[in-house]
């Protein structure tokens, strides 16, 4: 499953990835492509939604803006090809402390409220996501929350 994370990193942004980090980032893509399913959900991309994901990229997994922006750019690309929210969950699973998803869930939340509403859809996949991370209800709670007090 790596190997097919990388070799779309690789393709879609060629030598922009530094390869020392390229586990890291092919982690930060799974969780920018469950970011953005997010997004999609709704069925209204806006800038302030990609905006939120460059944004919890950078913070999660310490990337520069530029390479947060391409990593983006490539979950958008695969978006078309991916058939499932699964392998990108199990990434973050495999990769990611309970604390760093819980960070990655409030995250999503964010995003979510990037265009200033929580759209039924959106609070849909944000709940599978939760789930699929092996988040409880708590988490979930606590995450909206948290991401409301930001806002």
């Amino acid at each position: 499953m790596f190997e097919r994370l990388k070799s779309i990193l690789h393709t879609a942004l060629g030598d922009a990835v530094a390869e020392p980090r390229a586990p890291e980032q092919l982690v930060a893509t799974a969780a920018a492509m469950l970011l953005l399913e997010i997004a999609w959900s709704d069925q209204d991309i806006v800038e302030e939604e990609l905006e939120s994901t460059r944004r919890a990229l950078e913070e999660i997994f310490d990337l520069g803006a530029k390479q947060a922006a391409a990593i983006v750019t490539a979950a958008r690309r695969e978006h078309g090809r991916s058939i499932s929210m699964y392998p990108h969950t199990r990434a973050v699973n495999d990769a990611l402390t309970p604390d760093e998803k819980q960070t990655l869930l409030i995250a999503c939340w964010r995003l979510a409220l990037a265009d200033t509403r929580i759209d039924r859809h959106e609070e849909y996949t944000i709940r599978r996501i939760a789930d699929l991370l092996h988040l409880s209800h708590d988490d979930f709670i606590a995450a909206k929350l948290a991401a409301k007090a930001d806002g």
